[in-house]
């Protein structure tokens, strides 16, 4: 449809419409500033259309390198293989964990698992703090115990004390090591180890 023939059908338009006109053909500044507006209506229409199309090409290039990955990934040969180590893993570490039948009886097996290492490698112990938690979002017999050690420190039972913690049957890792400086050297060490306990399952069964 044609500016005249949306003129003739809107009748109040056409005296406005027409004086605009000779505005702009009498007024040179109307003119010009009239047609710098529709410029910038077109940069500004231009730029939004440039945007939207650099977002689209950004989402398509998401979603196709997604499917690249996930055709790779459908392309593997080797998850039994796979599946079998992580069961071998999995099975390892499960064997590394503490067991008793309850939180405190892994704590007392924990508390006195450190104080006969601390005899067998010559490291005074002089305190041992030992906590229960639950962890969240884990089986119901799977529980962190933590001890906070209190020993008069020496390097070569230092050294052997970590080299005892390195080895299995148990999984006892060093979350915090620290050597102050009284009337002599004080080791302040905080271990955790990871305790399955039969009875919270049982009463999670239950």
């Amino acid at each position: 449809m044609t500016i005249a023939e949306i003129l003739a059908k809107q009748p109040r338009l056409a005296v406005p419409a027409a004086q605009l006109l000779a505005e702009l053909r009498t007024n040179r500044r109307a003119a010009l500033g009239l047609l710098a507006i529709a410029a910038l209506i077109a940069v500004y229409g231009f730029m939004l259309l440039r945007g939207a199309t650099e977002r689209a090409t950004e989402a398509y290039r998401t979603e196709a390198a997604m499917l690249q990955r996930i055709a790779a990934v459908a392309q593997e040969k080797d998850w039994p293989q796979r599946a079998t180590q992580s069961g071998a893993l999995l099975a390892n570490l499960r064997q590394q964990l503490w067991t008793a039948d309850s939180e405190g009886l892994a704590q007392a097996d924990l508390q006195s698992w450190i104080s006969t290492v601390g005899r067998e490698i010559g490291m005074p112990i002089f305190d041992i703090r030992t906590e229960a938690a639950k962890l969240p979002n884990a089986p119901p017999d799977l529980w962190q115990i933590t001890a906070t050690i209190t020993a008069q420190p020496s390097e070569p039972a230092v050294i052997a004390l970590l080299e005892r913690l390195a080895r299995p049957p148990h999984l006892t890792v060093v979350s915090r090591f620290h050597v102050r400086q009284q009337s002599g050297p004080m080791l302040e060490l905080v271990l955790t180890g990871y305790a399955r306990i039969a009875g919270a399952a049982q009463g999670k069964g239950s």
